[in-house]
């Protein structure tokens, strides 16, 4: 061991002794990223310390020495994929040896930019929807034309092709501004809401089963007028059914109350309904943590909404906070949690463009935002993890005529970069919407543009080596769409432990839905440790060793719950589920082995049953086939 007096070695200093176990670590002192794009260049630096004049240094990619990597950087010319991974550098001076932490070096996702498909000719769009429709697990798409008399529900062929269907959505419709997928009634495939800013009636179709559509005819959510703009679905009171909220921008906004039976009856009373002319978008999101979905709305020239869901089925508007007092006349939003702290954040345009930081408690605070000093007129964002490096990016287009769209890569401390160089950030135009799903389900959000006046245009993402895992949720005791659903899931991503968290949602901006099955990237790790689903009716589950690059499927179980006695031989059972789902309900006498003992469908998603008491011990639980 060294002792050394009065020594004074790169940026560390002594005074009297010093002792040293081994070189000292400079930088970096934490995991980093690198991002980076083929054929770049990149320089990996470490800072070390050591009473010694002399240190040895000995690069590494994995568990691989690397030729000639021998100095305190190492230079990579022409990145090629080979070459991605996470780098590490061991430094030796006469007391032992360091290991640095990981530098980790990912190829960044690249686009390609898709015209042949039959969504990319004529007009473009205003409002895109994504959603599984015909539940053959490939994601669809709607595109709301200015002014059609041609339908526009493109079905996916597989693989990424799509095929202009109908399938009874959106003919002969007048300005409609964008719609939203959301299982009303719970039988197992999304329903479509299609808001309308013409002064007439909205949209409301549902889904006879088969992706085909059939107009909803009555009732007040087809004919309360309006000229509407974001459309939210969200099951505000969780009753299992999911409600709708509707933005105007004049008079009164809309919210609808799921009665269960296929109908609504419209609420009118709430501080985010009456006197509200000028809004654009809304989501629903449950900000506080509360298990009750508060609800955001922008609107333009006036005061942005923020109301807090009492849980007792009315609202408080927020009147304090930077997110009430700092921000008016907004359009695009998004809710996300961009550094992964586990609550959600909010990204809001209008009036200059603000990042609000989650603090919990229903607190936010103003931070800088990934936008910079751009100057954008906002009319959709989206966070969304482009290059799956578990890191939440920031996505926005511009509706001022000539401008191009802007990405800003999340660089995992609180700050981003603004990704330049292809045709999904370069090609100019007046960009109104912009939505993200996994079109051709290999694990890497693609995006479909609508340019007012112009051809939409998809953008292909071409992805990179990093690993992905895709959340399916489907509700039993809550909705069948999981709208609500708070999905958490961690693993350790280049050298770093950390949760990832989304919340289900869907609406948002004033005419887009991304798809609603949340995309984790995993980086370089090959499984998730642990998923976890809390529900909206408060179960939780978990599921623990998850491989990655996959498309994991989550059901919510069934309640199966002792209803009380009838007499000394019998006793009374109730089963919660899934509405018209066939439960198998199982019986033990050791909690070892299992045999049937009845099957049943619960068609109302409530059933009572009894059964007869043969044995002093005696167990029973539901399994959905």
């Amino acid at each position: 061991m060294k002792l050394a007096f009065g020594c004074l070695v790169g940026i560390v200093a002594c005074f009297g002794f010093c002792v040293f176990a081994s070189p000292l670590i400079v930088s970096p002192k934490d995991a980093t990223t690198n991002r980076v794009s083929l054929g770049s260049k990149v320089v990996l630096t470490v800072g070390a310390a050591s009473p010694y004049s002399e240190m040895l240094y000995q690069w590494a990619l994995g568990t691989n020495d690397l030729t000639g990597g021998t100095n305190a950087s190492l230079g990579l010319d022409n990145v090629r994929t080979n070459q991605t991974g996470v780098y590490t550098v061991r430094v030796t001076d006469g007391d032992g040896t360091v290991t640095s932490p990981g530098m980790a070096v990912l190829i960044g996702a690249t686009f390609t930019k898709i015209t042949s498909e039959p969504f990319s000719s004529g007009g473009g769009a205003q409002g895109i929807s994504w959603g599984d429709v015909n539940g053959d697990g490939w994601m669809d798409v709607y595109c709301s034309a200015r002014s059609s008399a041609t339908t526009t529900l493109f079905t996916n062929n597989g693989h990424g092709s799509f095929a202009r269907t109908g399938q009874g959505v959106g003919a002969n419709l007048v300005n409609p501004i964008g719609g939203v997928f959301g299982d009303y009634d719970n039988n197992g495939t999304l329903d479509f809401f299609i808001a309308l800013n013409n002064g007439g009636n909205d949209i409301l179709l549902r889904n006879t089963g088969t992706g085909v559509f059939s107009p909803v005819t009555s009732g007040s959510i087809v004919s309360s007028g309006g000229n509407s703009n974001g459309s939210t679905w969200g099951d505000y009171d969780n009753d299992g059914f999911i409600d709708l909220y509707v933005a105007n921008s004049d008079g009164n906004n809309f919210l609808f109350h799921n009665n269960r039976d296929g109908t609504f009856t419209r609420i009118t009373t709430g501080p985010m309904l009456n006197g509200t002319g000028g809004s654009q978008g809304a989501a629903w999101v449950d900000y506080d943590g509360d298990g009750f979905p508060d609800l955001f709305v922008t609107r333009g020239g006036a005061p942005n909404l923020l109301v807090h869901n009492r849980g007792d089925g009315t609202f408080a508007l927020v009147t304090s906070g930077p997110m009430i007092t700092q921000t008016s006349g907004g359009s695009g939003f998004c809710w996300g949690d961009y550094d992964n702290d586990g609550l959600p954040d909010a990204f809001v345009a209008g009036g200059g463009n603000f990042l609000y930081h989650n603090d919990g408690g229903g607190h936010f605070t103003r931070t800088n935002s990934p936008t910079g000093t751009d100057s954008l007129s906002i009319i959709t964002a989206n966070w969304v993890d482009y290059d799956n490096d578990g890191w939440l990016d920031l996505f926005v287009t511009s509706f001022t005529s000539g401008t191009a769209c802007r990405l800003y890569h999340n660089n995992g401390d609180g700050t981003f970069t603004r990704v330049e160089g292809s045709a999904l950030v370069s090609d100019t135009g007046r960009w109104f919407a912009a939505a993200w799903a996994d079109m051709n389900n290999d694990g890497f959000p693609d995006v479909l543009l609508s340019n007012v006046n112009n051809p939409n245009v998809l953008h292909r993402n071409d992805g990179n080596d990093n690993h992905w895992l895709q959340v399916r949720c489907v509700g039993r005791i809550s909705n069948r769409s999981a709208i609500g659903a708070k999905v958490r899931v961690r693993a350790t991503i280049f050298g770093k432990t950390f949760w990832q968290f989304r919340e289900i949602s869907a609406g948002g901006n004033v005419g887009d839905q991304d798809q609603l099955e949340p995309i984790f990237g995993l980086g370089n790790a090959t499984r998730a440790d642990i998923i976890r689903v809390q529900w909206p009716s408060g179960q939780v589950q978990e599921f623990r060793d998850v491989p990655s690059n996959q498309v994991f499927t989550i059901r919510e179980p069934a309640k199966l719950e002792s209803a009380g006695r009838i007499d000394s031989n019998r006793i009374r059972w109730s089963l919660r589920g899934g509405q018209n789902v066939l439960y198998n309900i199982e019986q033990s006498t050791n909690l070892e082995t299992r045999s049937p003992w009845l099957s049943m469908t619960n068609a109302s998603g409530l059933i009572t049953f009894t059964n007869d008491i043969t044995d002093s011990f005696r167990v029973f639980r539901a399994v959905e086939p």
